[in-house]
């Protein structure tokens, strides 16, 4: 088979169909470099969650999940379901970007993903890469880039059940199916969840637990046609319901919102020649939220996205690999209240040359963003490292990125500004990653500058300020031997504006994580210690404390077939607030009964 082609396969088969081994101590990767590399190749940190990762954590949701990931930081307004924001690298929560399965998620009103909206169920793996991407990806890149990814069919038929039930009224259902016939691999997940939640803002009159319900269901089909062509399609679908508080609302008022959240693409990867690949897909995008008091329906909004790419990787020697891309991506804002401007186009083509298969690796990118709002950006990025030895890989870096403003910040009807300028920042890293015999090891140190970041005025106006920093270093650390298998993983950062010297609001100095899963035959054990430092929430004029939270799993296979889980959040109860004014996450229990057939 010719490298291209494997690449593409690889990508599919290997990144896209089946679920990586967790004993695996170099992952394959995507989202770094829009190519399959394994992680001791990207000159980047990198964290992968597994599916086998996401069943032994007491994540609920894949913001818990993100919480443990050195330099990432959550915050969230309340109990599950409740807004949440993620910040990485003292960058802004709207400086990460989210793609599911390689598509653009999250309102173009706001600007950020909602994440609490995409149930765990559905997902199979996860790639944090921390660190600008946007000569790649283009805005929103700065601090990093998310990327989840549904489940996809396995190579031997498999149907799992699952039901779950715990405190705080939980419940859930999950019916997975997935397999292979041929040369056409196929899954379909659907999944119920439903809590009573917990009072989510104490500090409001409504003195009541505040629920969440949502169903969902992925499906996605890999078909080989042949030696050279393959397509494919996938889409998510998730639906429910949400109730919060309002420091506005009187006791019997009931505040809820209903929320859609879609995506799906048909892709098709074919091999040209022998040394060209092409990759091209068209993806579909909504996101709709109605709010209500009561039953009176008093703010609705929603966006529709639509993306192109077309992406080519050749080879130009047996160790140089070159990848050019044109993309086009269409929003559409519709609201209750009419924007003034409901519509915005972005158009870009990248590149990036890259060597492969040899110890110096080297990745150099460009890319040139048209926006139908704000204009033309340029960013890019340089990368170097060498493999000394297997335990030992250094590696500088430096790029740029830049975000535009969001359909709030130039067309809002409450308070916009048209002559908002895109904010951008340049990206210095030094790192170093290895592995001797079952441990691998990551740490890095960056620092960033921030210009023209976006602001609110004292009336809520928006508007470009001077400049900001964000440094810091992260280190993780993973052992797998045997039985055992150990984590570390931790993170400082500190974020100032530079004006000012404050700090920047919702970003702790420091996050970490300790993690240890022992099996004893049948059995398995996983403990973990998330904590996390005090920090700011200027918005509330008020400190957020830091906290150390500790969890358990214990998972016990019955039968070949049966599995038993129990899992422990915050066992001893500590008070683990990430937003000044709402509630933190609570002591919960979840029992779970899994059956394979």
């Amino acid at each position: 088979m010719n490298k291209p082609f494997s690449l593409a396969a690889g990508l599919m088969t290997g990144c896209l169909a089946a679920p990586l081994n967790a004993d695996i101590l170099n992952p394959l990767v995507v989202t770094a470099t829009r190519t399959a590399q394994t992680a001791d190749e990207v000159n980047a940190s990198v964290t992968v969650i597994s599916r086998q990762d996401i069943q032994r954590s007491t994540a609920s949701s894949i913001e818990d999940l993100l919480r443990g990931v050195p330099g990432v930081t959550v915050s969230q307004s309340g109990g599950a379901g409740k807004q949440s924001s993620v910040f990485m690298r003292g960058s802004n929560s709207d400086h990460v970007l989210v793609l599911v399965d390689g598509l653009k998620v999250g309102g173009a009103t706001a600007g950020t993903a909602q994440l609490e909206n995409i149930p765990l169920a559905l997902v199979d793996r996860i790639e944090v890469v921390r660190g600008p991407r946007s000569s790649l990806y283009g805005s929103e890149a700065i601090g990093g880039v998310i990327q989840i990814f549904t489940r996809r069919g396995t190579p031997e038929p498999e149907a799992i059940s699952e039901v779950s039930a715990g405190t705080e009224g939980t419940s859930r259902l999950t019916q997975h199916f997935s397999g292979r016939t041929g040369d056409t691999a196929y899954s379909l997940s659907a999944s119920m969840y439903e809590t009573d939640g917990v009072d989510s803002q104490p500090v409001s009159n409504q003195r009541d637990d505040d629920g969440f319900e949502s169903q969902s269901f992925s499906a996605s089909v890999d078909q080989r046609v042949n030696d050279r062509l393959s397509l494919g399609l996938n889409a998510m679908h998730a639906q429910g319901e949400n109730d919060y508080d309002s420091v506005f609302g009187t006791a019997d008022q009931r505040y809820w919102n209903e929320f859609v959240q879609q995506s799906g693409r048909v892709f098709a990867d074919f091999a040209a020649s022998d040394d060209v690949t092409l990759h091209a897909q068209i993806g579909y995008g909504r996101e709709d939220n109605d709010n209500f008091i009561d039953q009176a329906d008093y703010f609705d909004y929603e966006t529709r996205r639509r993306q192109y790419l077309v992406q080519s990787d050749a080879y130009l020697t047996g160790h140089q690999l070159l990848t050019v891309g044109v993309e086009r991506v269409e929003e559409r804002v519709e609201a209750s209240t009419a924007y003034t401007e409901d519509a915005r186009y972005n158009n870009a083509v990248f590149g990036q040359w890259q060597t492969v298969d040899q110890p110096l690796h080297v990745e150099t990118s460009l890319r040139y963003d048209n926006n139908q709002a704000y204009g033309d950006e340029t960013t890019g990025a340089v990368s170097v490292g060498y493999q000394l030895t297997p335990a030992l890989k250094p590696y500088v870096s430096y790029g740029t990125g830049f975000k535009a403003p969001n359909f709030n910040d130039l067309y809002s009807p409450f308070g916009a500004n048209p002559d908002l300028d895109a904010e951008t920042s340049e990206t210095y890293e030094v790192g170093l990653k290895g592995s001797v015999g079952r441990l691998s090891y990551e740490w890095a140190a960056y620092r960033t500058n921030f210009d023209d970041l976006i602001q609110l005025d004292a009336l809520f106006i928006p508007y470009n300020t001077e400049s900001a920093t964000a440094e810091g270093t992260e280190l993780s650390v993973i052992y797998r031997g045997g039985d055992w298998r150990l984590e570390m993983g931790a993170g400082y950062t500190r974020a100032t504006d530079d004006d000012t010297g404050d700090a920047l609001a919702r970003r702790p100095k420091w996050n970490g994580r300790l993690a240890g899963t022992k099996t004893f035959g049948p059995l398995e054990a996983s403990l973990e210690w998330l904590g996390r430092t005090d920090s700011v929430d200027t918005a509330a004029d008020s400190d957020i404390p830091g906290y150390g939270m500790t969890n358990l799993t214990l998972a016990y296979a019955a039968t070949d077939r049966l599995d038993l889980t129990l899992k422990g959040r915050n066992l001893l109860d500590q008070e683990a607030v990430t937003v000044a004014g709402y509630s933190g996450q609570q002591r919960a229990l979840l029992a779970s009964l899994r059956y394979s057939y």
